[in-house]
């Protein structure tokens, strides 16, 4: 199995959320510390409703 990940900061992840129509309504951040090493992040969005 192969996959690839990419680190973006959490607020142009949130752009590009917004950038395709979808509401950015929580995010999670949690900084390096311990066991990690580097940052993690966790966007919530949603679809708005069609009227």
């Amino acid at each position: 199995m192969s996959y690839r990940s990419y680190l973006l900061p959490l607020d142009h992840m949130i752009g590009l959320i917004e950038h395709t129509g979808c509401l950015a309504t929580a995010k999670l951040e949690r900084k390096p510390g311990g066991r990690v090493s580097r940052p993690h992040a966790c966007p919530l969005a949603r679809r708005p409703e069609k009227p």
